[in-house]
């Protein structure tokens, strides 16, 4: 009990302190343009931790939607290839590899594909044929990428979301800063008045 009583004053300290960082308190130096920054600040991060998981959970939805298409369509409209190179042609970044193979109607193929890999004529790669005979060495789109693309998504919206609401606030403290330094410059003005008025 005596644990309990001890750490209460404790508590109600910090939140007395956050409370008056926040500018709820009747200090006389505070002016109506802080309030107004305190306020600005809490009402942007109360809509900033309201909107952000409901953005969240659309964005994750749709990149999830689509990679999940994607995932279908590839698997059905492309499918692996026992190719032979028959020709390398070397590009300022990467490889121009032109490859054949024989289809699975019987058809002799060809196709082009650009590569960072090392291949050599003759070689044997992995390629992955789709729609209209184009090649690849890059394999069907797993489920793996689709759930880091859905995290990185996530990730941006958030991101995003909590930089537009900076952004506004320090669009509104700029602002703000310079009606403060008017005041400023008038308080001094009517303080040097005073000072240089004869007794």
């Amino acid at each position: 009990m005596e644990d309990a009583a001890m750490k209460s004053p404790k508590s109600w300290s910090r939140v007395d302190r956050w409370r008056r960082r926040c500018g709820f308190d009747d200090n006389d130096l505070r002016r109506p343009v802080d309030r107004v920054q305190w306020l600005s600040g809490l009402f942007l991060l109360v809509v900033f931790l309201a909107i952000t998981p409901v953005l969240c959970v659309q964005a994750v939805q749709h990149a999830r939607d689509a990679g999940g298409r994607a995932e279908r369509y590839e698997a059905t409209a492309r499918h692996r290839v026992d190719a032979t190179v028959v020709k390398v042609r070397r590009l300022q970044s990467g490889r121009e590899v032109t490859v054949v193979w024989i289809d699975q109607d019987g058809t002799l193929r060809s196709g082009r594909y650009v590569t960072w890999r090392g291949v050599e004529f003759g070689d044997h790669p992995k390629v992955w044929a789709g729609p209209r005979h184009r090649v690849s060495d890059s394999p069907p789109r797993t489920h793996a990428r689709t759930v880091v693309e859905v995290v990185v998504t996530a990730a941006a919206t958030a991101v995003a979301a909590g930089l537009s609401s900076l952004g506004l606030y320090l669009l509104l403290r700029h602002r703000l800063d310079r009606r403060r330094y008017r005041a400023w410059d008038r308080a001094w003005h009517r303080f040097d008045q005073r000072r240089h008025r004869p007794a």
